[in-house]
């Protein structure tokens, strides 16, 4: 029972750093936070340019999947993880019945809210905790998280995971995106890491933040999905962890010969 209480703790205290971080990056410079391109740094994205890279990256997915020959449902709902401000909701929302975006910061949901208020059939939920209390099980016929979990730390977003596959309808697909390593020495890995933490710091104007990248390896994955009623259709190497994707999302032969190695997940729930 003390470990699970410990467990539990670091979960509670993950969490309230991970909603603290994108507060803060909501509050200073929201689109940018999503997609980091340093010539729209200080609040330079133009909105209609800004969501026409998630209209690319939800097109792109979504021919990836019909390609693999999996069913889409696109009379069910959508979910997009870690929405923020609905770039890639919005896009789900032209293609599904619906599209819902859960994010933990308050500020992107209100930011979310606002930008998207023409989309009827687009709709956003502030989520605080470690689970979707407020969706069923198997709500949703097709789930979509990009340049999400790679920014949680693994505790937490192992139990994210398992709360995706929880609300995803049988039938349903999820395809989610992490960083599965780092290829490089110790000292590379620091020093990549404390650059990072000064560059969001310069951003944010504040020496507080603590925001970088967290890797979960395909096997671990692996495991863990098999005990969850899914299979895993498909695992493709992806660009996601580049400091200039900015939703340009493409696909990779082969793995970068160094820095974070990125996949992308195609899941189906067993129905």
């Amino acid at each position: 029972m003390k470990r699970a209480r410990c467990h539990g703790g670091a979960v509670m205290t993950a969490l309230k750093k991970l909603q603290q971080n994108w507060e803060e990056l909501a509050q200073d410079d929201p689109l940018w936070a999503i997609c980091s391109d340093p010539q729209k740094r200080g609040r330079n994205w133009d909105e209609e340019e800004f969501f026409a890279t998630g209209e690319q990256e939800v097109r792109t997915v979504l021919e990836y999947v019909l390609a693999l020959g999996v069913p889409l449902d696109f009379s069910a709902t959508a979910l997009d993880f870690g929405c923020g401000v609905g770039r890639l909701t919005r896009a789900l929302a032209g293609r599904f019945r619906e599209g819902c975006g859960v994010d933990i910061s308050p500020t992107m949901i209100e930011q979310a809210r606002a930008l998207n208020r023409d989309s009827r059939n687009c709709f956003f939920q502030l989520n605080q905790a470690n689970h979707f209390g407020a969706f069923t099980d198997g709500c949703f016929g097709f789930i979509y998280s990009s340049i999400v979990l790679q920014h949680i730390e693994p505790r937490l977003a192992l139990k994210y995971l398992r709360e995706l596959v929880r609300v995803l309808k049988p039938g349903g697909v999820l395809v989610f995106q992490v960083a599965d390593r780092f290829k490089a020495g110790l000292v590379r890995r620091v020093r990549r890491r404390l650059a990072l933490r000064r560059r969001m710091n310069a951003t944010l104007g504040r020496r507080r933040t603590d925001f970088g990248m967290h890797c979960i390896a395909e096997a671990k994955l692996r495991r863990i999905l098999a005990g969850e009623r899914v299979h895993v259709h498909d695992v493709i190497l992806t660009n996601s962890t580049e400091p200039d994707f900015n939703g340009d999302l493409r696909f990779l032969e082969r793995e970068p010969a160094e820095g974070f190695v990125s996949k992308q997940y195609c899941v189906v729930k067993s129905a």
